[in-house]
């Protein structure tokens, strides 16, 4: 077997006591029985939103579960994706550039100014809307105004989340998360069960490679940003680097992200370049049929640590 590498700590990090599981208190003392915690969350179609201010700091800080991001009725935007676009946006904005408002002091002034600017301006394109103040560009350019507000948190505030993952562990595996619908509605772990594999294609797959190494300790995040499935990180994201990438494969097939060797060649390099490992999960269990029990004894994980070789670094000593 491949040597495990290290994690690697992030800079000017003390040595803190984490909890793994929101079901200890501070202390890493499991908390009474009769007074298990149960934490609320709101089921919208796609994600698990966590309303409660006390609810999103124990999920956060006792485990790791769950993120910021962007929610609204037809997608979701994570904090990360988030930070891309508005890299994206800023090399758009040229595209609306607003003519300032000028305040002269006198008539003449302005007329002065104005002809100045007349001189060594290139010719203004008819064709082409000028904006003059913010009302023009909302109702001209609806939708470059309407990004501009998400960017900068005006029209959309930052939500907490819980990926399905996520949600389905707190809630079956470690029972304190009750889920309810929009309408208010209690939602009970089978109903949760049959949603969630509606929402996503090979759902029992993914929950089992989750609950599997979340059960070893390992905080698991979305791994879309590397071209895998999830991330592996030791104790929190706060103060770890990711360890590994994991790809899962369902009953040995090909990964949809991943789906030719052209593919897995680019993946690994990008993932080495970053310092991780390629880590291939393969689970090994019964598709999803209606009506189907919750049962993850029926599944069985075998994962395996993928590496470049490298004949230059790898080539034997005579």
């Amino acid at each position: 077997m491949l040597p495990l590498k290290p994690p690697v700590p992030k800079k000017n990090v003390k040595n803190i006591k984490l909890v793994n599981f929101p079901i200890f208190d501070e202390n890493g003392e499991i908390l009474d029985p009769n007074a298990w915690p149960k934490y609320q969350g709101i089921f919208n179609g796609r994600v698990i939103i966590i309303n409660d201010l006390n609810d999103k700091s124990r999920l956060c800080n006792l485990g790791c579960f769950g993120q910021f991001g962007i929610i609204d009725k037809d997608k979701f935007i994570d904090y990360k994706t988030l930070q891309n676009q508005v890299l994206r946006q800023k090399k758009n904005w040229q595209a609306m550039e607003l003519v300032p408002f000028e305040f002269p002091n006198n008539n003449q002034n302005y007329e002065d100014k104005k002809n100045t600017r007349t001189k060594f301006q290139k010719p203004h394109d008819a064709n082409k809307p000028t904006y003059n103040n913010w009302k023009d560009l909302k109702s001209s350019r609806s939708t470059e105004y309407e990004q501009l507000l998400i960017l900068s948190g005006v029209q959309h505030e930052l939500s907490y989340f819980l990926l399905l993952e996520e949600a389905f562990f707190l809630c079956y595996t470690l029972e304190c998360l009750e889920m309810r619908k929009e309408n208010g509605s209690l939602m009970s772990v089978v109903e949760c069960w049959k949603q969630f594999n509606g929402l996503k294609k090979n759902f029992p797959y993914y929950y089992a490679a989750y609950h599997y190494y979340r059960s070893k300790g390992w905080v698991v995040k979305p791994g879309q940003q590397y071209g895998g499935d999830y991330v592996l990180y030791k104790s929190s994201p706060t103060y770890y680097h990711s360890s590994y990438v994991v790809v899962i494969s369902a009953n040995g097939q090909n990964s949809e992200l991943l789906p030719s060797w052209p593919s897995w060649y680019g993946c690994g390099r990008a993932i080495e370049a970053a310092s991780k490992d390629l880590l291939i999960c393969t689970v090994l269990g019964p598709e999803y049929e209606e009506e189907m029990l919750i049962d993850l004894s029926q599944y069985t994980i075998n994962d395996i640590i993928v590496r470049r070789w490298v004949p230059s670094q790898n080539r034997k000593k005579p």
